[in-house]
């Protein structure tokens, strides 16, 4: 087991966001930057902002491999990456959530109370465990982010921003109990962003860096004799942590001589102590240890011990459980979010009986009149845009917040990919069925469609399989793009699906066979064609006409002028159900790649 957590020539480029008229640029966030963080001890990564202090915490930690080159030696199996934002299930319980995590990260959880009592007993929630997340303070939000992190008992953790959004004194608590953790042997890297007095004290070591260079790495207490030691004088009463990073962030030259001195974190400044006082009289420069990274020789590539590490890592699963346990503990803690959001489950039954009602009542006993070909086909697409824009909007509005959760709890192998996307896409399929119906025996039966049970089930499954498809449309774009790109994205998505859909019912007979192959594209127009053909085909009695002739009283004319008379409705089903798997399909890609 590695003892340090040592790096070397970290270097990380991004590429700048694209503009128009200009090509995509790459930006060096980190320059080569270097350094140690020892076992056992409190290291905090320090900078203005923009220094790149976050870049490092996910560069080292492994949160981000895209742009990073370097050298890193740690032992990323048994350490945990604690994200700024403290994001948790609102509706499940202290102890509810300390159990999941119990299930998914230990493999024979025998004493799973006794962990969850003393881990809750040493981080001060005991009296919370009853309480949802969402009811908990922003310190308390952020010991239970440790908390769950805690019970696989990792060696490592990072933490980006621990005291972030908390006041001093929350902030000097949590800083306090993280110190108190090193105690028991783990090492806790951590981002802060200019302490207190009080708080930087608490750190073993503090990582110092400026426009992505490292400018100090050592004891806290060496910031003042270091930095005098080179001309800059740190006035009394003077925090010398906000003197440093006030210094790098204003002058240039700084930087340079303050890199150049500790070789851009190659090396490692550590106090001199008087023996008799206890005081701090000096410091010393030493090199910090590379030993693996530069002394150890690498294995030939073509040794069998090493083929047969390579194998082993391969057969070797990352996670304590089978998937197939991982998604029954997903699929239970899902349904028991979704059954206890009672405010969200009311509007969604209120939602689905109103409209139901209000589009039924629109078209009360209209679905027989002979006279209102027009308004057959204005009752299917508003039936099937009912469906689609439920579907859609929902995900897309509540998605991307749980996408940064999911992403966490992956990166710190609570579960794999696959078993949440499986529990994700069972887990709601019972409820949407319940309230689609709800809603498709209202439209079905005010309206007047015919009493027949075998047509009132097509109806209905037609109607799921459309909510189905729309739910992964709206998942898709809700887990590759932000609640405000997303809002953008799924109307500009929908709007052409829409225009397809009610494209040329009035001039059927001339629309070219290539838009034909296009609409099949739009499964709001695959939607409709088989709401029509459910309601209007299947040799369904002639319609009540009230005037000597009505031209679209039989059924069969009304599939004719519409030229889907030889449509097959089990065709169309298949073109819904390769939409259906096409967007599901996408969603696990996109997920793939934001949690990569």
């Amino acid at each position: 087991m590695f003892r340090n957590i040592e790096f070397q020539e970290i270097v990380y480029t991004i590429k700048e966001s694209w503009q128009f008229g200009k090509s995509r640029q790459k930006r060096c966030i980190l320059k080569g930057v270097s350094g140690v963080f020892p076992q056992g001890q409190l290291t905090g990564i320090m900078g203005p902002s923009g220094a790149g202090k976050s870049s490092l915490l996910n560069a080292i930690s492994g949160f981000r491999s895209d742009g990073v080159k370097g050298a890193i030696k740690i032992n990323r199996k048994d350490s945990c990456y604690i994200t700024q934002d403290d994001l948790h299930q609102p509706l499940l319980t202290v102890e509810e959530i300390m159990s999941v995590a119990c299930e998914l990260k230990i493999k024979n959880p025998v004493n799973k109370a006794t962990i969850i009592n003393d881990i809750l007993s040493s981080l001060n929630l005991t009296s919370r465990r009853e309480n949802t997340a969402k009811q908990l303070s922003g310190g308390e939000k952020r010991r239970l982010s440790i908390a769950l992190e805690l019970v696989a008992n990792p060696t490592v953790l990072f933490l980006d921003e621990p005291t972030s959004g908390l006041d001093e004194v929350t902030a000097a608590q949590c800083v306090r109990l993280l110190r108190d953790l090193t105690k028991q042997g783990r090492t806790i890297v951590c981002t802060i962003h200019q302490p207190s007095g009080t708080v930087l004290s608490l750190f073993d070591q503090i990582y110092v860096l400026a426009k992505g260079d490292c400018v100090f790495q050592g004891s806290p207490q060496t910031i003042v004799p270091f930095m005098a030691s080179h001309g800059y004088n740190c006035p009394k009463h003077y925090n010398p942590s906000d003197y440093l990073i006030e210094l790098c962030d204003a002058e240039n030259e700084v930087i340079s001589n303050l890199s150049e001195a500790i070789n851009n974190g190659k090396s490692v400044i550590s106090p001199t102590i008087d023996k008799e006082t206890n005081n701090v009289i000096g410091f010393d420069v030493k090199n910090a240890v590379m030993s693996m990274l530069l002394d150890t020789p690498a294995p030939p590539k073509s040794s069998i011990v090493e083929k047969m590490k390579a194998l082993k890592r391969f057969l070797q699963s990352d996670y304590a459980h089978s998937s197939l346990r991982q998604f029954l503990v997903l699929m239970r803690m899902m349904q028991t979010k979704i059954y206890r959001n009672r405010i969200a489950l009311g509007i969604m039954l209120f939602h689905h009986i109103f409209c139901g009602a209000i589009l039924g009542l629109i078209f009360l006993n209209s679905a027989n009149d002979g006279e209102r070909m027009f308004d057959h086909l204005k009752f299917s697409i508003a039936i099937v845009f009912f469906l689609s824009y439920t579907q859609i909007i929902v995900p897309v509005l509540s998605y991307p917040l749980e996408v940064k959760l999911v992403k966490k709890e992956c990166f710190n192998r609570w579960y794999g990919l696959t078993p949440y996307y499986l529990a994700l896409t069972f887990s709601r399929i019972p409820l949407q069925i319940f309230f689609n119906i709800l809603f498709l025996t209202l439209v079905y039966w005010l309206p007047g469609l015919p009493m027949q049970w075998w047509r009132f089930g097509l109806f209905s499954f037609v109607g799921v399989i459309i909510s189905l498809v729309a739910e992964g449309l709206g998942l898709t774009i809700g887990s590759t793009f932000s609640i405000t790109n997303g809002c953008a994205t799924g109307p500009m998505i929908l709007a052409p699906m829409l225009g397809l859909a009610i494209y040329g019912f009035d001039f059927a007979a001339e629309i070219p066979l290539q838009m034909y192959a296009l609409m099949k594209m739009s499964f709001l127009r695959i939607g409709v064609v088989s709401i029509v053909l459910i309601t209007f085909g299947y040799n369904r009695d002639q319609l009540d006409c009230n005037y000597i002739y009505c031209h679209f009283d039989d059924p069969k004319v009304l599939l004719r002028y519409l030229r889907i008379e030889e449509v097959s409705l089990w065709h169309e089903l298949t073109f819904l159900f390769g939409l259906m798997i096409t967007f599901r399909v996408l969603l696990y890609f996109s997920l793939r790649k934001r949690l990569k």
